[in-house]
Formats: structure tokens, sequence, C-alpha cells
């Protein structure tokens, strides 16, 4: 990495690249490792792995260059946080149960905050950002009692946006819809389901069906700007079937 950001022999675009403009790639690699991890190919899971942590190294430099840290300190400092937020593994701090352990967790965690949503980083995409939200309320009692009141609460949220599309008032419209996607999120949570994983699944679900419904119309001879809404559906139920 010193080599490629090297000021004389180093490589033209590496040298000139910043903390800013390094990040959307290391997020990029964020999902590629997920995407390995979700398909279970472990050979490509090692590549991107290694990627990620090129990406680390990358940034690291960086804040080498700038005299504010440098990755060995990025290893230390998260050697001594991991020692210190498992204090039963190297010290001898004894906890009840799981539960135990997840509320000291948490409590070590939220010590520097006056809320306990102040630890939540503001650029978090939306869905991993109510997720998150969601969890931390969970766990000081702010939950439904079961999984039938979570639904209730998403059914709720389903009537009162139909109320305000009836009305057809956009700003309402558009408030509701969003408690609506919280709700959702919330039931997921609720049944202890990631919703970005079953999201994916059900994006994945809908590609593949669509896949089919163009292979029929194709065999069909048509055209797909052609057909109507109930020849979609009729299409539709074919590729599920």
């Amino acid at each position: 990495m010193e080599l490629l950001r090297d000021p004389v022999k180093g490589c033209p675009w590496d040298k000139k690249q910043t903390l800013e403009s390094i990040i959307p790639h290391s997020i990029e690699e964020v999902y590629e490792v997920a995407e390995q991890i979700y398909n279970k190919d472990y050979p490509k899971l090692k590549d991107e792995l290694g990627d990620l942590l090129f990406q680390v190294i990358y940034l690291s430099q960086i804040t080498k260059e700038k005299r504010k840290f440098t990755f060995n300190d990025v290893v230390n400092g998260i050697i001594k946080k991991m020692i210190s937020r498992h204090p039963h593994v190297f010290k001898k701090k004894k906890f009840k149960n799981l539960q135990d352990f997840n509320n000291w967790w948490e409590e070590s965690k939220n010590r520097k905050y006056k809320s306990i949503l102040d630890g939540i980083p503001t650029n978090y995409p939306a869905m991993l950002k109510s997720n998150k939200i969601q969890k931390k309320v969970a766990k000081v009692g702010f939950e439904y009692r079961n999984d039938i009141q979570a639904l209730n609460k998403v059914m709720e949220e389903v009537n009162e946006l139909k109320k305000e599309i009836k009305r057809n008032n956009r700003k309402k419209i558009q408030e509701e819809l969003g408690d609506l996607i919280f709700a959702s999120l919330d039931m997921a949570r609720k049944l202890k389901l990631d919703p970005e994983v079953i999201l994916s699944k059900s994006n994945n679900k809908f590609v593949k069906r669509w896949k089919k419904i163009e292979s029929f119309i194709k065999n069909d001879g048509k055209n797909l700007n052609e057909l109507k809404l109930k020849d979609f559906n009729k299409y539709w139920q074919k590729a599920k079937n």
C-alpha cells in the first residue's frame, strides 16, 4: 500500500485518492462480501474478504500519511476493545446467562451517550438504522408482548395509509407509508428475521419469476411493451406454477 501511494513511484490513480473518495469502494466491498455469504460461495468469499481487508489497509495508509494513526493502531485498538467488552473471557467477571451479558454489553457501549439512540450513526442506510433503533428500545422494554401485536400494528398502519390515499393527501401519504415500512421492519425484528436478508430473498424470487415471464412472452412471439396488466398476471401465475 505504501508503494501504491508513493509520491514518485506509486500508481497515478492510488496516489490521488482520499478518505472521501475511497469510502464508496469500501461500502461496495461490504455488499460483495455479504453476497458471497448468502450464496455460500466460499472461494469467492475468500477473495471478497481480501478486498475488504485491503480497504481497511488503504484507509489506514491515508490516515498514516496524515499522521493521525496507523494500521497497527487500528488492530491494537480493536484488540483492547474486544478484551474490555469480554471480561468473562479475558478476566474473571461472571454473567448469569446470555441476556445478562447482552444487557451489560449495551450498557458498556451506551455509557458515553445521553440517549440510548445516540450511538447509532446518522448516515446508516435507512433500513439498517430502523432495525438498530427498534432493537435498542426493545431491550429496555418498549416492545410488543407477542408477534400478533406487532402484526396488528402493521395492519393499523395499512388502514391509516388507505385513509390518506383516499383523501389524496400527498404529505400524509408519505408519512403513513414511512410508518408502514417502519412497522414492517419491526415485525421482522420481532420474528428474529433480518430484513435485509428476507428482502434480498424476495428480490431474488421476483427476478427469477420475471425472467420466466420474459421467456414465456418471447416464446409466444409477443412484445413486453404491447401487453396489458391482465396479460402479465396470466404469465405471472404461469411462472409461479
